[in-house]
C-alpha cells in the first residue's frame, strides 16, 4: 500500500511537470510568433488611417480643415466647410490651403515654405493641421 502512495505522488508531479512544459511551449511559440510578425504591420507610418478634422477661426467664422491619413502618412489636406463670408473676406485662404497642403504631403511635416502673401492664412492652416495630426497620432 505504501508503494501505491508513492506512485500517486509521482503521478501528480509528472502531471504538474507536463502541464508546465506545455504552458512553456505555448508561451515560447507565442513570443516567436509575436516577434516574427512585429514589423509586418501594413500601417507603419506615424499616424492612424482616417480623416481628421480641425477648425480654424477666420474673423469670427469657423472654417473646417480635413486631413486624410492613408497608410500612416498624410495623403491630403483640404477645406471642408467654409462660408461665403470667409470666401469673400479671405480670398487667399483656398490658395493657402492648397499650397500648405501640397507642402505638408510632400514633406510629411508641418515645416513648409509659404509665399509671403499667404503667411497669415498659412499659419492658420498649419495650426488646424497640427490639431488634426494630434488626433491622428498613434
Amino acid at each position: 500500500m505504501g508503494s501505491t502512495k508513492f506512485v500517486v505522488v509521482k503521478a501528480k508531479e509528472l502531471i504538474k511537470t507536463a502541464v508546465f512544459a506545455v504552458l512553456g511551449v505555448i508561451i515560447i511559440v507565442g513570443l516567436i510568433t509575436f516577434f516574427l510578425h512585429m514589423g509586418d504591420d501594413e500601417n507603419t507610418g506615424m499616424y492612424r488611417d482616417g480623416t481628421y478634422y480641425g477648425e480654424m477661426e477666420t474673423g469670427g467664422e469657423v472654417t473646417e480643415i480635413a486631413v486624410v491619413i492613408e497608410n500612416g502618412e498624410i495623403a491630403d489636406v483640404s477645406v471642408e466647410e467654409t462660408t461665403e463670408a470667409v470666401a469673400v473676406f479671405y480670398p487667399l485662404l483656398e490658395t493657402a490651403v492648397e499650397e500648405v497642403g501640397q507642402g505638408i504631403v510632400a514633406t510629411q511635416s508641418l515645416t513648409v515654405e509659404v509665399a509671403p502673401e499667404n503667411a497669415y492664412s498659412a499659419q492658420l492652416v498649419l495650426d488646424a493641421v497640427a490639431e488634426c495630426l494630434e488626433k491622428a497620432e498613434k
